[in-house]
């Protein structure tokens, strides 16, 4: 073939190859990993737990919040959003002190058991400060006990059994609880966990 010839089916062959890398000859595609409802992963697309977002679905307002609760316990019909000034009045004013500066927002209602209980949005830039501040005091002995709310994605109740037995929500230690048998897995800041009691959802 001469030089000119060569030239003239260069492009061609070109194409050809270009065809032939595009339709065939490489490795399939993977699937794309599927998700859950509300964008949660689901378990195979998740791997391991860890942090807040492995709690489940997040409340975008305290509104929503409000109609979670009242779907998972037929009650709260009298929820009523709060001022931050009254949080010492109804949680008093060490645990007031420990939380508010966490706390975006919060409500309380009535539910089965409790005449009053406590909805608190987290500062979603907040919650691994609020863990962080949690190991410390239990560090220098400020704190002695774990926190007493039961957690779920950027949200708490202010009662950690009914949050735990009732709703499908955590506990957050921070404090190790030896001779405990609980489900549990790492919480944002290293040192705490979520856990959830045997026969709690």
């Amino acid at each position: 073939m001469t030089r000119s010839r060569w030239r003239q089916g260069l492009p061609a062959l070109l194409t050809g190859l270009l065809l032939l890398a595009a339709c065939g000859g490489g490795q399939p595609a993977l699937p794309v990993a599927a998700h859950g409802a509300h964008g949660a992963p689901t378990s195979a697309a998740s791997g391991p737990r860890a942090g807040s977002a492995a709690l489940g679905e997040a409340m975008p307002s305290m509104t929503a919040l409000i109609d979670w609760m009242k779907q998972k316990t037929g009650a709260c019909t009298d929820a009523k959003t709060v001022s931050k000034a009254e949080l010492p009045g109804y949680l008093g004013e060490v645990r007031a002190l420990r939380y508010e500066p966490f706390i975006a927002e919060w409500a309380t209602c009535a539910v089965p058991e409790h005449a009053k209980i406590g909805l608190v949005l987290l500062k979603p830039d907040k919650i691994k400060s609020m863990q962080e501040f949690w190991l410390r005091g239990l560090r220098e002995g400020a704190i002695t006990e774990n926190p007493d709310f039961g957690f779920g994605n950027g949200f708490a109740v202010t009662s950690a059994e009914f949050g735990s037995e009732k709703l499908g929500l955590r506990h957050l230690w921070c404090k190790p609880m030896t001779g405990v048998q609980a489900d549990t897995f790492p919480a944002d800041a290293e040192g705490c966990v979520f856990a959830a009691l045997p026969g709690h959802h």
